[in-house]
Formats: structure tokens, C-alpha cells, sequence
């Protein structure tokens, strides 16, 4: 702006003035805003650690109250199984809060009873544990170190057969010289035996008395009735055994009563007939 000596004074220009009470407005009301704000964040903060607190001692006092301790132990799915021993592998568990329990911890508990496969566990509101398992099922027994064991369908030791068990299963045999990992492979083998010849032949697998599990590379069988000895192939026990049961009358009536019949081959049944045995022991 130029001023003439001795004319007017010139005012200041307005739209400066403003400009500059506007930023004034603006920037009060941006601290208002942020200020409201920030009192709406910090009461929603402090109210959700209030209820962050309270849920901890509701959480706190429900997980140690004395009364929510466990009292009952149901177990559902035994009958081979006492329930009472599963109650007893499970005793230290009863007067702790049910709450506070870790229920993989006691299915794993429940579960190293050498009768059961599986365990699954419920709490039950307020004072009970519902156990529910799932039993292993008896597949032939064992002589182990002189010792008659039940063992499962695959080949897991479950104990000793006691008083009152049947006896009326296959019996694996050989085990003598065998102990850790070639013992526990020997039993699954025989227990897998056991499981395809009833597969391939349920009738004759009932006729199968004894599995000598001594030499890896054969299984020896005995059935119940008079008869030769059975070798099969420790990997394909079924094979030609049902080519055997078929042709079993024309054999015995062509070389009379055999000693041994070997099926470990491809396509070929050997058989030593008892006559033939007897005259080689005579020479």
C-alpha cells in the first residue's frame, strides 16, 4: 500500500484479520474435539479394565472355590475293564477343583490303563467327572518268559491273563530270545496274522491253535485238530491258503497224511507227506 504525505491514513486490510480469527476458531475447536475424545477413550479404557479385573476374581474364585471340587468319577464304556480300577488311577484328581482341572491330563491318566485304547472326559457341574472309554479288545494271547499275557489286535501287551480268562484264543509262541523293540514287532506281526487269516478264512482261523513267531522269515501254525504244520509267509500269511483248503481233500487222499505244508511261495504249495518223513528218519 502507498500513502500520499498528508492524505488519509490507510486502515489495515480486514481479510487479514480474518484469516487469522478463523485459525483461532479452528484450532479451539479441534481442541474440543480431541479433548472429548480422549475422555470418551480413557472412561471406555478404565471401564473395560474394570471388567477385565472383575471377570479375573470371578474366574479366580470359581477356579479355587471348595465348592466345585470334584466328588464323582462316572465311567462309561467298561466292561471288560473294572470300572473301580479306572476310579483309582483317577483317585488324585477327586477333591481338586473341577474347574481348575486339565481334562487332556486326565483322559492321558485314564488312558495308561493297559485295557483302555481311549479315554474322553466331560465335567459335570459341580462336583463330577464323566469318564467315557473305549476298550481294547482281546486278539490272542502270548507266552512271554513263560508267562501267558493278553495282548490286542495289535500286538499291545494289556497283562496277564488272570483267573477266569478265557483261554479260548490263538497263542503266539517264540518269544523267548525276543525283548524291547523285536519283541514288540514280533507281537504286532502275530497280531496282524491273526486279523488277515481271519480276513482270508474266518472258518479256518477258529481252527488255529498256536503262531510260532521264531524265525522272521516264516510263521508256523498248529490248529487245534490233528494236522500238519502250517508255514506261511510272515508279510503275506493269506497267501495260497484258501488254493490249500480247497485242494486239502485231493492232497491227503493222493499222499495220505502230511507232515508239514509250506505256503510261503508264489503259486506253489509244498507239502512233505508223513510217510515221506518217516522213511528219510528210517535211513
Amino acid at each position: 500500500m502507498i500513502l500520499e504525505r498528508g492524505g488519509p491514513t490507510a486502515e489495515p486490510d480486514r481479510r487479514y484479520w480474518r484469516r487469522r480469527a478463523n485459525r483461532e476458531v479452528r484450532k479451539t475447536r479441534r481442541t474440543r474435539t480431541l479433548l472429548h475424545w480422549t475422555g470418551i477413550v480413557g472412561a471406555n479404557l478404565l471401564f473395560a479394565a474394570v471388567l477385565v479385573y472383575s471377570g479375573w476374581q470371578a474366574a479366580d474364585h470359581l477356579t479355587t472355590t471348595p465348592g466345585l471340587a470334584v466328588t464323582h468319577v462316572e465311567v462309561d464304556g467298561a466292561s471288560r475293564t473294572s470300572p473301580d480300577a479306572i476310579r483309582a488311577l483317577l483317585s488324585p484328581f477327586v477333591g481338586r477343583n473341577l474347574l481348575a482341572l486339565d481334562l487332556g491330563e486326565v483322559a492321558a491318566r485314564a488312558a495308561s490303563h493297559p485295557w483302555i485304547r481311549l479315554a474322553a472326559v466331560k465335567r459335570i457341574v459341580p462336583h463330577t467327572l464323566r469318564v467315557s472309554v473305549v476298550e481294547r479288545a482281546p486278539a490272542a494271547l502270548a507266552v512271554i518268559r513263560g508267562l501267558v499275557h493278553v495282548v490286542d489286535d495289535g500286538g499291545f501287551v494289556m497283562g496277564p491273563a488272570g483267573p477266569g480268562f478265557s483261554l479260548d484264543q490263538p497263542v503266539l509262541t517264540g518269544l523267548d530270545r525276543l525283548d524291547g523293540s523285536a519283541l514288540a514287532n514280533a507281537l504286532a506281526v502275530g497280531a496282524r496274522a491273526i486279523a488277515r487269516l481271519r480276513s482270508a478264512s474266518p472258518s479256518w482261523e477258529r481252527e488255529v491253535s498256536e503262531l510260532d513267531l521264531s524265525r522272521p522269515d516264516r510263521i508256523e501254525v498248529v490248529t487245534r485238530k490233528a494236522g500238519p504244520r502250517i508255514l506261511l509267509d510272515s508279510d503275506r500269511v493269506e497267501r495260497n491258503l484258501n488254493d490249500f483248503l480247497a485242494l486239502r481233500p485231493e492232497i491227503e487222499r493222493r499222499l495220505g497224511p502230511a507232515t508239514v505244508v509250506d505256503l510261503r511261495w508264489s503259486r506253489r504249495i509244498s507239502v512233505l507227506p508223513a510217510a515221506a518223513l518217516s522213511e528219510a528218519e528210517a535211513h
